[in-house]
């Protein structure tokens, strides 16, 4: 009997910590939060990296159609915040902006982009409303990377 619950715990024991790459799906590389987490601001929405015009076409590579989502948006008493992703792309390597616009101003903010099971996530974006107009203002969130440019539909928030 006793043989027979050791060897129970031990498969419950594998099982349990091979679940733990399902809930965080770079486990064992060198990508992800660990790197740096601090959002860079931007003065422009320009990516760093484009690809150039006189590049030589890659391998016939079929892209599927991606689109900017956004998960979750709104103010929490400190900053706007943003969580988007990319659907149907699912790559390291890229960038996302939020742009906000109210009124006169305009800002940009733009962080990591980090592959997940089967999309691209944002790093989660955080503007600080030091500085911003009350009232309503609209965000966008564009992904840029090698084989990708795309925008997400504008939402609006009210700023407090």
């Amino acid at each position: 009997m006793k043989k027979v619950l050791t060897a129970a715990t031990a498969l419950g024991l594998v099982t349990l910590l091979s679940g733990c790459a399902l809930l965080y799906p770079n486990w064992g590389t060198s990508e992800g939060p660990s790197d740096s987490q601090s959002p860079s601001a931007s003065a422009t929405a320009t990516p760093s990296e484009t690809p150039s015009e006189s590049a030589s076409p890659s391998p016939s590579v079929d892209l599927k159609p991606a689109t900017v989502s956004f998960i979750d948006y709104g103010t929490d008493g400190s900053s706007v915040y943003v969580i988007a992703e990319v659907t149907n792309v699912a790559e390291n390597g890229g960038q996302c902006t939020l742009n906000f616009s109210s009124g006169s101003t305009s800002k940009t903010l733009t962080v990591k982009a980090e592959e997940n099971a089967s999309s691209t996530q944002c790093y989660p974006i955080y503007l600080p409303l030091t500085g911003l107009p009350k009232g309503a203002a609209k965000l966008t969130v564009s992904y840029a990377s090698p084989g990708y440019s795309v925008s997400s539909q504008t939402v609006e928030v009210t700023v407090p």
